[in-house]
């Protein structure tokens, strides 16, 4: 399940672990831009270098469009740094949108999975709904 991307800076890179963020979209434009906003999150932490993974080849039947390049998924490679302050980073920019959802994974072969919270649309529905802070009926019941 994981595999092994080799770094090009040489014999430091093999003493740092690094792990792979699968991110997914609605659409691989959808994906990438969200694959970048979350590779410029995880750049500002200390010790840390994020890349796009390069793209794996196609194994579909030959003649194809390539579905590599139509896939809804961007795979980064984080290395260095402490995963639980990138775990907690990962986290708190999935749980901005209900569409982000990223899968990190690890050298062991482990999977940790980030699934996005409420949407924006939700919130305000929640809050422009007619609901004044309390958790009664709906709308309009207090009219």
């Amino acid at each position: 399940m994981y595999k092994q991307v080799d770094d090009p800076r040489g014999s430091m890179a093999g003493q740092i672990e690094s792990v792979r963020i699968q991110v997914s979209g609605a659409d691989p434009r959808h994906a990438e831009l969200e694959a970048r906003e979350l590779r410029d999150v995880l750049r500002r932490l200390d010790d840390t270098e994020v890349r796009f993974a390069p793209p794996e080849p196609a194994h579909d039947a030959e003649g194809s469009k390539g579905p590599a390049l139509l896939t809804p998924e961007v795979v980064l490679v984080l290395t260095g740094g402490s995963f639980t302050l990138a775990g907690t980073a990962i986290k708190a920019w999935v749980a901005v949108r209900k569409s982000r959802k990223v899968r990190v994974l690890h050298p062991d072969g482990t999977v940790t999975e980030f699934q996005g919270g409420v949407s924006g649309r939700e919130i305000r529905k929640l809050r422009d709904g007619g609901s004044n802070g309390s958790s009664g009926p709906g709308p309009g019941a207090g009219r």
